[in-house]
């Protein structure tokens, strides 16, 4: 018998739950629609405001009278501060951009400078050719044995870079 008095008291909880509820609903649209109960919310709030616009003209007297910096002046400083971080991010791009140009010179600088002295050597080489062609000549050899490849000739040794023509 107890097992169905308890659905009962349960089923009858929840209904007289929503019964309230609706009350209870109805009456606050009641209470919130009506002029009266509008008209005190809204000098509360204002009250409110201008008791909050009282407190912060307070608070910065006090701070003014510490010689603290004002909002405006923090919000001053915080603007000056982000216009010269973007300043720096600019300059620190800049010095990048520098910076890897300075490294492709220094690279295309490198590899003229090889080329260069391989040119040098390759002339020397020829350089070297030649007189031998021209010491075959001279000492009376067949043309075609000294247009020959100097292959078959040593090679004349060449002057050290650091050496300096001698006066004659």
């Amino acid at each position: 018998m107890t097992t169905q008095a308890t659905p009962d008291m349960k089923q009858m909880g929840d209904e007289l739950y929503k019964h309230w509820e609706r009350a209870m609903g109805s009456w606050w649209d009641q209470v919130l629609e009506t002029p009266a109960f509008l008209g005190a919310m809204g000098q509360n709030l204002e009250a409110m405001a201008g008791a909050r616009g009282h407190y912060e003209k307070a608070v910065d007297e006090a701070a003014e009278r510490m010689h603290l910096p004002s909002r405006s002046d923090v919000v001053r400083v915080a603007k000056v501060a982000s216009m010269l971080e973007e300043r720096l991010l600019q300059q620190e791009d800049l010095v990048l951009g520098l910076k890897d140009q300075m490294v492709r010179l220094e690279r295309e600088a490198v590899q003229a400078r090889i080329e260069a002295a391989e040119a040098r050597i390759e002339l020397r080489e020829t350089l070297a050719d030649i007189r031998a062609q021209l010491g075959g000549l001279s000492a009376g050899a067949p043309v075609a044995s000294a247009l020959a490849p100097a292959a078959a000739a040593p090679p004349a040794p060449s002057a050290p870079r650091s050496a300096k023509p001698r006066a004659r």
